[in-house]
């Protein structure tokens, strides 16, 4: 529950005793009670989490009145995390051993069935961390998860192999100080400039790591790198067009996902204090809050639907829009030049859906016709891969959320502005297995070309 503020000063006496001592001590007391129920009271930055004894679950909200509001209060307090992009007919969660018992329990008495997604989280984990640590160090492929540096040595191998048709540049620096490195594709690129843009970026959130193995391979293919049978396709593309391609638009939050919580979703800049509760020489008093999320941090619609005001959620959206370092680079680069773009396209996982805007209106905008033929193009093209099917909505049918970058494009007069979700749909959720990088590359590269081919 929300905690209820402290009725006087902080340095005030209680019983001849100063307040802060007796506060310190009932800290302690609460941190020892919240740590066995499931809280995290951290102080300072937040190392490696432990996902032992950890499940995900999917709930199904349709049949059970007031089960959506349970969840989103269990999310407010951080007694669960919402995995899937919001609470809609059904919600993945991860859910702790200490909480197990009691979120199942009112589950049931809600008549809110679930199903298991994973038994074993932290063997997940493991799984994958040991797939990391396989890579060879300064080798880029498509077998394994890459750490920013090798993406981005990557791309500047692919500019010193293709010096005709591709150049690298930077947005700007992170709150960590990384890059945002962009690459711009096409023939005869430097003399490219006043041609239409194709925007591509991936990334945003920290933990969707196939996002960006997507956006690499769509770079990739390309130049020619990979899928040598669609280079005629994409060579009279090049000529039409400049891709501008961000792969990483979320350096900081995805390394931490990396090397930290895999299962991290923000940017990495202190937030503030969680409930916004704080003493008078500014200590966090019932925890640091790290982070935005920066899909809700845009301008458009700013922090009404599908956010949290604790700033410790996965939702918080921050004070206010563009306050994260990443988003302002993307944002000042995608205003100078939106006369220009011609296709916004942003990856995401999972669920297997290509989202059309907008998010925080449910009346369809003008455009809806152009945008349900370019979905039914795209989610047709990546089913005749592999057969994966790809569901084509509106963002606002999943869920509704203000703030996301799709939607801020849409705003800015960019008429074809979209968002995938790729694979998968639940089963691997985040950790979808490295092995499932090129199918998936391979489908939503000929998805890509399908959307080009609707402009």
């Amino acid at each position: 529950r929300t905690p209820t503020p402290l009725s006087s000063g902080i340095n005030a006496e209680y019983g001849g005793q100063p307040l802060v001592t007796m506060f310190t001590v009932a800290l302690c007391v609460l941190s020892l009670v919240a740590s066995c129920h499931g809280y995290r009271l951290m102080e300072e930055e937040d190392g490696v989490v432990d996902y032992t004894g950890y499940k995900t679950i999917r709930v199904d909200l349709s049949g059970s009145a007031g089960a959506a509001a349970v969840v989103r209060e269990w999310v407010d307090e951080e007694r669960v995390d919402v995995l899937n992009e919001g609470i809609g007919d059904e919600a993945d969660l991860l859910v702790g051993p200490n909480e197990w018992e009691s979120v199942t329990g009112e589950l049931e008495n809600l008549a809110a069935s679930y199903e298991i997604l994973s038994e074993d989280v932290v063997g997940d984990v493991e799984t994958e961390r040991a797939q990391l640590l396989s890579a060879v160090p300064g080798v880029f492929d498509f077998n394994n998860y890459y750490a920013v540096k090798y993406m981005h040595s990557h791309l500047d191998a692919l500019v010193s192999r293709h010096p005709g048709k591709a150049e690298t540049f930077s947005l700007g620096q992170t709150y960590q100080g990384r890059d945002m490195k962009a690459i711009r594709i096409s023939n005869n690129v430097a003399s490219s400039g006043s041609k239409p843009i194709i925007w591509v970026d991936g990334g945003i959130h920290a933990r969707e790591w196939v996002s960006s193995a997507t956006v690499m391979y769509i770079v990739n293919s390309l130049l020619g790198e990979v899928e040598p049978s669609l280079q005629s396709k994409f060579q009279g593309l090049m000529n039409k067009y400049q891709f501008v391609i961000l792969p990483m638009s979320n350096p900081d939050g995805y390394e931490f996902s990396r090397t930290g919580n895999r299962f991290w979703r923000k940017t990495r800049r202190p937030s503030g204090c969680k409930y916004g509760y704080e003493t008078s020489n500014g200590r966090c008093i019932y925890g640091k809050c790290y982070g935005v999320d920066p899909n809700r941090n845009w301008d458009i619609d700013f922090g009404r639907q599908g956010v949290s005001k604790n700033p410790c959620s996965d939702v918080y959206p921050g004070k206010s829009a563009f306050t994260e370092k990443n988003t302002q680079a993307m944002s000042s680069w995608l205003a100078k030049h939106a006369s220009q773009i011609d296709l916004y396209l942003s990856f995401h996982s999972y669920s297997q859906l290509f989202l059309k805007p907008v998010g925080y209106d449910r009346n369809p905008p003008v455009d809806a016709a152009m945008h349900n033929a370019a979905g039914s193009a795209v989610v047709n093209a990546i089913y005749g891969t592999h057969g994966k099917v790809y569901k084509n909505i509106r963002s606002v049918e999943l869920y509704p959320t203000s703030g996301s970058s799709q939607d801020w494009m849409y705003s800015k007069g960019v008429k074809n502005a979209y968002t995938i979700e790729l694979r998968d749909t639940g089963r691997h959720g985040f950790q979808l297995p490295a092995s499932q990088i090129i199918p998936t590359g391979e489908e939503n590269v000929r998805g890509f070309l399908a959307l080009l081919e609707t402009l």
